[in-house]
């Protein structure tokens, strides 16, 4: 004869036996004792290695506080790579020149060291002739270099210069109408010249760029 099936219901949980769960008082030792060992762990190992403090004289004990004095040895920007440090701050310069139909043209170039650079971006009201080049410092004008040459309406990149001397734009209308030629720039750079097509020269002084004022704490 078989055996009836125990419904789950009618089996009682078996009874917990006295002290197998931990009072509230051996919980709030055992936390005790955890925070007790954390903080001696951070006093004697993490903050002589990491920050180089060493309140108890742990660290100097154990040489652990010679690991937070290590410095890694310096590194000397190479003038092949891709930092080049600069004696002075960048300047930025926006300039504006109408050029007048069938061969109205000026050139505008700024005086640059060797390995400074310069960003820039420039537009025009309709297209022009266009030759970035070089006038080598201490060279007659046949030791030029132009690196870049077209017809266009705008352009826009970096340059680097190769050598020291004045770096820049000539830009020539041979359209029937007047255009206007917009440049702006910011590099390491000290001053800006102009060449008009009627001969004469002009400076021009460029600007210390001014950094935003700090915003003040909200009260």
């Amino acid at each position: 004869m078989s055996e009836a099936p125990v419904s789950p219901a009618s089996v009682s949980p078996a009874p917990i036996a006295p002290g197998s769960v931990p009072s509230k008082r051996t919980l709030a030792k055992a936390t005790a004792v955890a925070l007790v060992v954390a903080a001696i762990i951070l006093v004697t190992i993490v903050l002589p290695a990491e920050y180089g403090i060493d309140p108890l004289g742990a660290g100097a004990a154990t040489g652990l506080i010679s690991l937070s004095q290590t410095q890694p040895p310096p590194i000397v920007a190479s003038a092949s790579g891709p930092i080049r440090p600069q004696p002075a701050d960048y300047k930025a310069d926006t300039r504006q020149f109408s050029l007048e139909p069938y061969g109205g043209y000026v050139e505008y170039k700024y005086q640059i060291e060797p390995g400074a650079t310069m960003l820039y971006t420039w537009t025009a009201t309709g297209e022009v002739n266009f030759d970035f080049h070089t006038e080598p410092a201490g060279k007659p004008p046949e030791a030029s270099d132009s690196f870049e040459r077209g017809t266009a309406s705008e352009g826009r990149g970096s340059y680097t210069a190769p050598y020291a001397g004045i770096h820049g734009w000539f830009w020539e209308n041979a359209g029937e109408t007047p255009v206007t030629v917009t440049v702006t720039t910011a590099g390491f750079y000290s001053a800006a010249k102009e060449f008009r097509d009627d001969g004469t020269t002009a400076e021009h002084p460029v600007q210390d760029l001014v950094a935003p004022p700090t915003a003040s704490p909200a009260p």
